[in-house]
C-alpha cells in the first residue's frame, strides 16, 4: 500500500509502515489506539484516507467522520457520523448524553463481534467535551476487543478550550500506549518529486528555488504547482519545468486566505504586518506598526507560534525575534494585502527600522524602496542619509540606494545634489567611471549648491586621473578646498616638479592629504635610489585609513610597499603588509583598490619565484595594466613570445602603466628576437640607473647585454651605478648581490659571481648569477665539474621558478658539456590526439602553429633543427595530421 503514495510521500515510509502495523495486528484481533498531529496541509486527511481504504485489505471494517466548527456545539456527533448514522436518529427523548454515550458504545462492541474495526476521526480538535470524554473512556474500555482508533488533530489549536482538551486527550492516551504520530515537513527530494507529480516533470532551477520555499508543506506544494499549471506558467525545456513568470499563482494565494481563515480577524493583522516586515521580525516591531505594545500582540503571536506558522515563540514576551517557518507562506500572505495598503507599510517599516541602528539599516533601505512614492521628501531624505552612511563602506549598496532615491526626486528638489554626489562617491568607488562621469555632467548644468559643485569636481578629477588626464583634472581643483580635493589635487600632480614641491609643504599633514603628499615623496626617493628613506615615508602613508583615501585615484600605499618590500626580498613582511591591507580594503567594498590588491599579489607572487599564483592573482584583474605587465612577464619565462607581446601591448595601452616597468618587458621581449646591440637601442641615450636598478635581476642582465652588443661604456656605466646603489643603501642584500653580479661579469671574476649567487634572494635572478658564473668558468678552463655544479644551480632555481625557456636553454649548455639531465615524468596518456604528446612535443606543435620554421623552433628550445624534425614526426603521427597547416588548424580547434 506505500506506493499509493507516491514517490512524494517517501518521506511518511515511517508513518505508513505504523498504520500498516496497526492495522495487522488488527486484523489478528488486537486493537489500539493512533493519534497523528500536523500543522495545517501536512498531509493528515490523505494519510487518514488511505489507511481506510487500506482497511479492507486487511479484512478490516472502517468507518470515518470528521469533527469541524459547527459539530463541535453537538455532544457526540462525529462519533455518531462515524457510525453511519446521526445524534438525532440515535437518541431518544429520555436520552441524557451519558445514556447516548453507552449507546454508542453498545454500537461499536456489537459491530467488533462481527469483525474488526477501524475507526477513524480527524480534526478532534475541533470535538466537544462529551466526545473527548468518550474516546478516552472507549479507548480504555474496547482495549481488548479488536477495535483501533485513528484519530487526529491540528497544530495550532490548543489556544481554545476544545483544543487545548484535545490535546490534553492526546498526551494521556499516549501515556496509556497509543502509538503518536508526528507529520514533519518533506524532505527537499520529497517536495521537489511532489510537485515533480503535479507539473509531469521534475522541476528546474528556478521552480526548485521556490519549491524549497515551501517548507516541506505537501498542501502548500500542491497549490504552488496546480496554481502553476492552471495558469501556464511552467514550460517543459530539455525535460524539466521551468517558470515562465515570477508572480506566485492564485491558488496559492486563495490556499493561504483558506489557512487564514482558521485564525481570528486579530491574528491575521498581526501576521499581515509580519508578513510585510519579512521572513524574520521583532515582534516589537509588529506592535508599533500596530500602534500597540508587544504584550498587545501577544496572544495572537502565541497562536500563530503553535500552529506552526511562526517559530521563535519563547522571544515573543520580550518582543523579540520571530521567523517564518515557512517562506512562500510569508509572501503570500504579502499578496493577500491590497497592493496600496502594502505599500504603506513598507513605506512605514523603513522609517520604523531607520531608528534601530546600523543591523536593521538594510531592511529599512529594501521597505522605503518599496513603499516611497516620487514625490515623497521624507522617504528621500531618509535614503539619502542611509547611502551617505555607507559609502565608504559598501558603495555598491550606496549607489544603488542613492539611484532608487533620485528616481523619486524631480529636477530642482533640494535632495538633488547631496544624492548625486552621494551615488558619484559610490560609482567611483566600484570603478563604474563613465556612469559617475555621466551623473556629474547632467547635475551640473542643474547649477547645484557651490559645495556640490566643488564635490562633484572633485570626483570627476578622480576619474580623469584614473583615465589618464591628471595634470589636466589637477588644474581644476580648488588649491585650498577640503581635505579630499586636495588630496585628489596633489594625487593629479604626481610626477610633476608641481607635485613635488607640494608634496614636500604638505606631508606632515593628517589625513589624506598627508598620506598622498609622504607618498609622492616616497616614490621620489624610490626613483632615486635611496630605498630606506623611501620605505619610511611608505610606511607612514599605509597608516592612512582606507575610506579616506577611498576617492583619492592613486594606489593606497600599503600596496606600493608591499610590491617594494617583495622586490627587495622581503617576502615575509610584504605578505604581512599586503593580509592588511587586503582586508580593509575587503571591508570597504572599494572595487579598483580591491583590482590593485590582486595586481600586488600576482607581483609578490612573481618576485617570489611563484609563476602558477602569479597568473591565478593577475587573471582575476585583468583589465588593469599592473595585471598584464605580470602576465607578460610570466609569458617571457616561458618563453611565450606571441603571449608577451600581446600582453605588454596591452600594458601600453591601459592607463596607469609604469614607464621602467615597460622598458624592462620591451627590453626582455626584444632579446629574444633581436641581436643585443638592437636590443640596447630600446634604451636611447641615457644610461640606466634607478629605478630600473632596482630590478633584482637588471644589473646582470644589462651587463650581460651590453658585453655581448660591445658596448663596454654602457657594461661599465651599469657596473659602476649598481655599486653606487649598494654603497648609499648598506645593508640592503638585492642591491649588494646585484653589484657583485655585475661587477663580476663586467671583469671576468669568479668570487663576485658566487658572491652574488649566495646573496641573491630572487630566484630568477640568482639562477642567472649561476649560468654566468657557469659561463665564465667554462672560458677560463675550470674543471667540468665545477661548470656543472653552477649549471645545476641555475637549472634548479629556474625549475622552481617556472622559467620554462630559460630551463631549455640551460639543458642545452649541460648536453654541450657532456651531461644530460633527466626531464621528464611517466604518465598515462591516450596513444592518439592532443593529449597524447609529451610536454616537449606539445612546447614544439605550439611553436610550429605560432608559424616558426624548425631552425627557429630549435633556436628558442636550444635544441637541433634534426631534433625539432624528429619531434615533429611523431606529433603528426599522434595528431594524424600530414602538414603544418592543418597541424595549425587543429591546434586552434584545441584551443
Amino acid at each position: 500500500m506505500a506506493e499509493q503514495f507516491g514517490k512524494a510521500w517517501h518521506d511518511r515510509d515511517r508513518e505508513w509502515s505504523a498504520l500498516t502495523a496497526a492495522l495487522t495486528a488488527l486484523s489478528g484481533g488486537a486493537g489500539g489506539v493512533v493519534l497523528v498531529e500536523g500543522e495545517p496541509g501536512a498531509g493528515r486527511s490523505r494519510l487518514l484516507a488511505e489507511a481506510v481504504a487500506a482497511a479492507g485489505e486487511h479484512g478490516v471494517v472502517a468507518c470515518s467522520a470528521r469533527a469541524d466548527e459547527l459539530t463541535q456545539w453537538t455532544p457526540l456527533a462525529p462519533l455518531a457520523d462515524a457510525l453511519g448514522a446521526t445524534v438525532w436518529a440515535l437518541a431518544r427523548p429520555d436520552d441524557t448524553p451519558m445514556r447516548l454515550s453507552a449507546r454508542l458504545l453498545g454500537e461499536i462492541e456489537d459491530r467488533a463481534r462481527r469483525a474488526p474495526q477501524l475507526i477513524v476521526l480527524d480534526d478532534v480538535q475541533w470535538a466537544d467535551p462529551m466526545m473527548l470524554a468518550a474516546l478516552q473512556s472507549f479507548a480504555g474500555h474496547l482495549r481488548d476487543s479488536p477495535v483501533t482508533w485513528l484519530l487526529a488533530r491540528r497544530d495550532g489549536t490548543e489556544q481554545g478550550p476544545n483544543g487545548a482538551a484535545a490535546a490534553r486527550l492526546f498526551d494521556r492516551l499516549a501515556e496509556a500506549g497509543a502509538v503518536r504520530l508526528r507529520l514533519g515537513p518533506l524532505s527537499g527530494e520529497a517536495a521537489a518529486a511532489l510537485a515533480g507529480e503535479v507539473l509531469d516533470a521534475p522541476p528546474g532551477d528556478d521552480l526548485a528555488a521556490l519549491i524549497a520555499e515551501a517548507g516541506g508543506n505537501p498542501a502548500l506544494l500542491v497549490a504552488l504547482a496546480e496554481g502553476w499549471r492552471e495558469e501556464d506558467a511552467v514550460r517543459v525545456r530539455d525535460g524539466q519545468a521551468r517558470a515562465v513568470t515570477e508572480r506566485l499563482p492564485a491558488r496559492l494565494i486563495e490556499a493561504v486566505r483558506d489557512r487564514l481563515s482558521g485564525f481570528s480577524a486579530d491574528t491575521v493583522g498581526v501576521l499581515e504586518v509580519a508578513a510585510v516586515l519579512g521572513r524574520t521580525f521583532h515582534a516589537a516591531d509588529v506592535a508599533e506598526l500596530l500602534g500597540r505594545t508587544a504584550a498587545g500582540i501577544a496572544s495572537a503571536v502565541r497562536e500563530v507560534v503553535c500552529s506552526g506558522v511562526l517559530t521563535g515563540g519563547a522571544a515573543v514576551a520580550e518582543g523579540g525575534e520571530l521567523s517564518f517557518r515557512c517562506t512562500l507562506f510569508q509572501r503570500a500572505i504579502g499578496e493577500t494585502i491590497p497592493a496600496s495598503v502594502r505599500t504603506a507599510l513598507h513605506r512605514q517599516a523603513g522609517l520604523l527600522l531607520l531608528g534601530r541602528g546600523l543591523d536593521a539599516r538594510e531592511s529599512a533601505v529594501d521597505h522605503l524602496l518599496s513603499g516611497a512614492l516620487p514625490g515623497d521628501t521624507q522617504a528621500v531624505r531618509a535614503l539619502a542619509t542611509a547611502a551617505g552612511r555607507v559609502v565608504d563602506t559598501e558603495p555598491a549598496a550606496a549607489a544603488l540606494i542613492a539611484e532608487k532615491a533620485l528616481a523619486l526626486t524631480s529636477a530642482g528638489d533640494a535632495e538633488v545634489p547631496g544624492l548625486a554626489v552621494t551615488r558619484a562617491a559610490a560609482l567611483l568607488r566600484i570603478g563604474r567611471f563613465d556612469e559617475a562621469t555621466e551623473l556629474i555632467s547632467a547635475t551640473l548644468v542643474q547649477s547645484p549648491p557651490p559645495e556640490a559643485v566643488a564635490r562633484l569636481r572633485t570626483i570627476a578629477a578622480s576619474i580623469q586621473v584614473l583615465t589618464g588626464r591628471g595634470t589636466q583634472a589637477a588644474t581644476e581643483l580648488d588649491a585650498d578646498g577640503d581635505a579630499e580635493t586636495r588630496a585628489v589635487r596633489l594625487a593629479a600632480l604626481s610626477g610633476t616638479e608641481a607635485g613635488v614641491t607640494l608634496a614636500e609643504t604638505s606631508a606632515d599633514q593628517a589625513g589624506a592629504v598627508g598620506a598622498v603628499a609622504r607618498q609622492l615623496l616616497a616614490d621620489r626617493e624610490w626613483s632615486g635610489g635611496r630605498v630606506a628613506e623611501s620605505l619610511r615615508l611608505s610606511r607612514s602613508a599605509a597608516a592612512c585609513p582606507v575610506p579616506e583615501l577611498a576617492g583619492v585615484p592613486l594606489p593606497h600605499p600599503a600596496l606600493v610597499l608591499a610590491d617594494r618590500l617583495a622586490q627587495l626580498g622581503e617576502f615575509e613582511q610584504a605578505k604581512t603588509v599586503l593580509a592588511d591591507i587586503a582586508a580593509r580594503v575587503g571591508q570597504a567594498g572599494h572595487v579598483p583598490l580591491d583590482a590593485a590588491v590582486r595586481v600586488t599579489r600576482a607581483r609578490i607572487a612573481l618576485w617570489a619565484g611563484r609563476l602558477e599564483d602569479a597568473v591565478d592573482a593577475a587573471r582575476g584583474a585583468d583589465g588593469v595594466a599592473g595585471a598584464q605587465a605580470v602576465l607578460g612577464e610570466v609569458a617571457l619565462r616561458r618563453g611565450e613570445l606571441g603571449e608577451a607581446d600581446e600582453h605588454i601591448r596591452r600594458y601600453r595601452e591601459l592607463t596607469g602603466h609604469d614607464a621602467v616597468t615597460r622598458t624592462w618587458l620591451e627590453l626582455q621581449l626584444a632579446s629574444a628576437r633581436l641581436d643585443p646591440a638592437d636590443v640596447l637601442v630600446l634604451l636611447g641615450t641615457e644610461r640606466p640607473g634607478p629605478p630600473l636598478l632596482l630590478h633584482p635581476a637588471a644589473a646582470g642582465w644589462l651587463v650581460r647585454t651590453a658585453l655581448a652588443a660591445g658596448d663596454t661604456g654602457l657594461a661599465g656605466s651599469v657596473v659602476a651605478e649598481a655599486a653606487d646603489l649598494a654603497v648609499r643603501n648598506p645593508g640592503c642584500a638585492p642591491l649588494a648581490a646585484a653589484a657583485a653580479h655585475a661587477a663580476g661579469l663586467f671583469r671576468g671574476k669568479a668570487g663576485k659571481l658566487r658572491e652574488a649567487v649566495a646573496a641573491h634572494g630572487h630566484g630568477w635572478a640568482r639562477a642567472s648569477a649561476a649560468e654566468d658564473l657557469a659561463g665564465l668558468l667554462a672560458d677560463e678552463n675550470k674543471p667540468a665539474a665545477e661548470v656543472v655544479r653552477e649549471l645545476d644551480t641555475a637549472l634548479e632555481t629556474y625549475q622552481s621558478a617556472g622559467a620554462v625557456h630559460d630551463v631549455a636553454r640551460v639543458r642545452s649548455k649541460l648536453r654541450a658539456a657532456g651531461v644530460r639531465r633527466r626531464h621528464w615524468t611517466y604518465a598515462e596518456r591516450p596513444v592518439s590526439g592532443w593529449g597524447s604528446l609529451t610536454d616537449t612535443e606539445r612546447d614544439v606543435a605550439e611553436l610550429v602553429a605560432q608559424g616558426l620554421t624548425n631552425r627557429q623552433v630549435a633556436a628558442r628550445m636550444f635544441v637541433s633543427p634534426h631534433t625539432v624534425h624528429a619531434h615533429l614526426g611523431r606529433i603528426f603521427r599522434k595528431l594524424g595530421v600530414n602538414s603544418r597547416v592543418e597541424l595549425t588548424g587543429l591546434r586552434f580547434q584545441v584551443a
